[in-house]
């Protein structure tokens, strides 16, 4: 389906000469994602854009020529409107709910919504705190027209439009009194047979954790499951419970009796923030959605 991401996202191919592993990093978007975009649309209309030469392209065909001509003054007439709709975007209200992880709302979102709101007191936003894997069903079935998730997901790219926003790691966080403690960086061997506290099947990063024990062999003590980021902190500090939380979250929470450590093969925890791709959104979800993507490009 052509719409205007596909030509920006095709444009940006022509731009960053043919190379699309470097206009996928430009776009904010996977290299096998913008390639599978550019195949399923070439083949969904019986035509090709690029030449291709060893699986690579080299450059436009005449109908792909002819597209980056029309696709050039349509983004330029595209800029124009949302300009002027963005000086409508000051009258901006209504009610919208956004699906985002409790853990990243500490992370991300502490001073993004708050001016937001301020600068458009009118909106009122519905945060719905659950974990990404129940969000990713919510937003499937159209409960919630945007979600904040861990990546990967199993969502469809040519179905959901997704940003990056933020990439990090996974830390461990341990009582100074745990034996652990002494080390400055951590094996994933060095949880076999210790007990931890976790993230409940709700959330992404406890299947993340799961498929990494079975990977390198490593079989815990599972004691505790939440939803709660900050009682799985807390419950180190006075026992020797272990728990392996998104590193960010040590700046939120220091402690003497806590101590962060990292791993010498970190498991990556990347977030993106998804929403169905389909000719209309509503001006406020439209305006919500790229003032998130846009704020988090600009930090």
């Amino acid at each position: 389906m052509m719409d205007i991401k596909f030509l920006q996202y095709f444009v940006a191919i022509v731009h960053c000469d043919f190379n699309i592993t470097r206009a996928a990093k430009e776009s904010l978007i996977s290299q096998p994602a913008l390639s599978q975009m550019i195949h399923q649309y070439e083949n969904d209309e019986n035509i090709t854009l690029f030449e291709r030469s060893s699986g690579r392209l080299n450059k436009l065909t005449h109908a792909g020529d002819r597209l980056y001509s029309h696709a050039v003054d349509i983004l330029k007439k595209h800029e124009l409107m949302m300009e002027e709709m963005q000086k409508e975007s000051t009258e901006l209200k209504g009610h919208v709910k956004i699906g985002i992880p409790p853990v990243v709302i500490s992370i991300i979102f502490p001073e993004l919504l708050p001016n937001l709101i301020k600068k458009h007191p009118k909106i009122q936003l519905e945060l719905l705190e659950f974990g990404a894997v129940e969000l990713q069903n919510q937003l499937q079935s159209k409960d919630i027209p945007i979600a904040v998730l861990l990546t990967p997901t199993q969502l469809d790219p040519s179905l959901y439009e997704s940003h990056i926003l933020f990439s990090d790691t996974l830390s461990a966080f341990v009582s100074r009194d745990n034996h652990l403690a002494k080390k400055e960086v951590l094996e994933w061997k060095d949880l076999d047979k210790v007990s931890i506290a976790m993230f409940d099947q709700s959330y992404m990063i406890h299947h993340q954790l799961k498929r990494q024990f079975e990977k390198t062999q490593v079989h815990p003590l599972i004691q505790l499951q939440s939803a709660s980021w900050d009682l799985l902190l807390n419950s180190t500090r006075h026992s020797n419970l272990v728990t392996i939380l998104p590193a960010p979250l040590g700046k939120f929470f220091q402690t003497p009796k806590v101590k962060q450590i990292p791993f010498h093969n970190p498991i990556q925890w990347q977030i993106a923030i998804y929403r169905r791709r389909k000719k209309y959104h509503t001006l406020i979800e439209d305006y919500i959605f790229n003032f998130i993507v846009n704020h988090q490009t600009q930090q």
